[in-house]
């Protein structure tokens, strides 16, 4: 028996769509005193819990709603800590496929019912005393992982080729060596180490989802595709991994098929789980994209009476509506959003900038100014919407004061720009000026900004600046209207027709 787990609690998940059955469980492994029991009823809940939790033995049924035993399997063998804690399946009809399958994917035993109290308990002890006690290759591998987590990857590297120096290498033991090669930089070596664990066993999924992660990682996605298309055949219900390779089937969805195999994938996803949110609401943005929008609304509207207390699907309707030329339905359900609760400020910020488009300035005012300042995420934002909407009303000072904020907030050459236009716009030359040159400064190549800053030499009455601004910005565009109207009328000479670029560019405007 196991001194150790006797002198100690242990933590022990049940996971079973039957209530009786946890009750049960849950009786069993208490009245040991050895044991702290969480239960759960369904898959998807305790794979969310074990994200944030350590556990000494999970007990799983295989066949559940809402994710199967299957899935918690390959997700705790899948993760990168506590990879091999125990997994004991329990089921009254398991066949011999299944008991195939769950011994490839790493379970640590399993269990008929019905079976007795003391047996159960016992399995949970005997698998638990083996994995607290493992050989020493193991312990070796674990440390050797542990260094890897502690981000102490050349010492982990090392640790890694000394356990495989010493014991003939595991598909375990190779990817542990491949990710650590990637965290150093060695993506080709990493990739070796992947396909001779992929060799040592092609039905170790990690090494597959390993691989495609390397690749993803070092902007690799197209190479990923048969690492990932590999492992979703071996372990299927990951929706979100379906979702990675369907995005990446879209972005080179000029491949012929591409298109198709990425629906393909949303839709295996969506037998798995068709109550996802985030799921749904990517189906209908492809289908959007696709110009399929009648079946985009339907898969939004499908996510909004999955979670009807979420305002992601209104949002994305919105825009789908404010895409297709309908602005007033994406006001009105922004307005639905906002009387289910006026603190979602992002939902101002959003109706205002349909309320810019259809030109209710006023409006788009009145919902910016409910945004408070100490919503940081949205100042920069709200501040640059401030800015173009009080342009647009004529009232120049307050979207210089709002521009001016967002320049300090944000120094880039278009921010510094756009406060100087204003500046010019109120007939302000000498402070223009300051601001166009900080912006050419940033962005010498801007035709736009060395014109408005040659305007300003010469309102200014500095003809030579002025004439080498307007020279330059020529030399940037040479079809520029402006400019060249602008070049003729200083230098007093007949607007010429727009000419080819000159050979040598003339000097920065000083």
């Amino acid at each position: 028996m196991m001194a150790d787990a006797k002198s100690e609690h242990l933590r022990v998940v049940v996971i079973d769509d039957q209530l009786n059955m946890r009750k049960a469980l849950y009786r069993i492994f208490d009245k040991t005193g050895r044991y702290e029991v969480e239960d759960f009823g369904n898959a998807k809940e305790a794979i969310a819990w074990l994200k944030t939790h350590g556990v000494d033995i999970v007990i799983t049924d295989i066949y559940m709603p809402l994710g199967d035993g299957f899935e918690v399997l390959a997700y705790i063998r899948g993760r990168a800590m506590q990879n091999d804690i125990p997994v004991l399946f329990i089921s009254g009809e398991a066949t011999k496929e299944d008991i195939v399958r769950s011994v490839d994917l790493g379970v640590s035993d399993y269990i008929l019912k019905p079976f007795e109290p003391h047996d159960i308990v016992q399995k949970a002890e005997v698998i638990i005393e083996k994995y607290r006690n493992p050989p020493e290759n193991i312990k070796k591998l674990r440390n050797a992982e542990s260094l890897f987590f502690n981000e102490k990857y050349a010492e982990a590297k090392a640790e890694f080729e000394k356990i495989h120096a010493q014991n003939k290498p595991t598909a375990r033991s190779l990817i542990g060596l491949a990710q650590t090669e990637a965290k150093l930089g060695n993506i080709s070596e990493a990739m070796v180490h992947v396909n001779q664990a992929i060799e040592n066993n092609s039905m170790y999924y990690p090494a597959y989802s390993a691989g495609a992660d390397i690749l993803i990682s070092n902007k690799k996605r197209t190479e990923a595709i048969p690492f990932l298309a590999k492992e979703l055949k071996i372990n299927g219900k990951q929706i979100h991994r379906r979702m990675v390779l369907a995005d990446i089937y879209i972005e080179n969805s000029k491949t012929p098929g591409y298109y198709d195999k990425a629906l393909e994938q949303m839709k295996l996803a969506l037998q798995d789980d068709p109550t996802d949110e985030t799921l749904l609401l990517r189906f209908a943005e492809i289908m959007w994209g696709s110009g399929n929008k009648e079946k985009a609304i339907h898969y939004c509207m499908k996510a909004r009476r999955q979670n009807p207390e979420s305002t992601k699907s209104l949002m994305q309707l919105a825009n789908m509506y404010i895409q297709d030329g309908h602005p007033i339905k994406a006001i009105n359900l922004f307005s639905d959003i906002l009387n289910k609760n006026a603190n979602q400020f992002d939902v101002y910020l959003c109706r205002a900038k349909v309320f810019e488009k259809m030109n209710e300035n006023e409006k788009a005012i009145a919902d910016l100014s409910k945004i408070p300042k100490t919503i940081v995420d949205l100042r920069l934002e709200v501040l640059k919407s401030k800015g173009r909407v009080y342009a647009k009303m004529g009232k120049i000072p307050d979207a210089i004061a709002a521009c001016e904020e967002v320049a300090n907030m944000e120094p880039t050459a278009d921010n510094l720009a756009r406060v100087g236009l204003l500046f010019i716009r109120l007939k302000n030359y000498r402070s223009a000026l300051g601001w166009y040159e900080q912006s050419t400064l940033m962005d010498p190549d801007h035709s736009k900004y060395v014109y408005n800053l040659g305007c300003c030499y010469e309102a200014l009455k500095d003809k030579k600046k002025a004439i080498e601004c307007y020279e330059r910005s020529l030399y940037l565009d040479p079809n520029g209207k402006e400019t060249i109207v602008a070049l003729s009328r200083i230098k007093g000479t007949p607007v010429p027709k727009a000419k080819a670029p000159v050979k040598s560019m003339p000097p920065k405007a000083s």
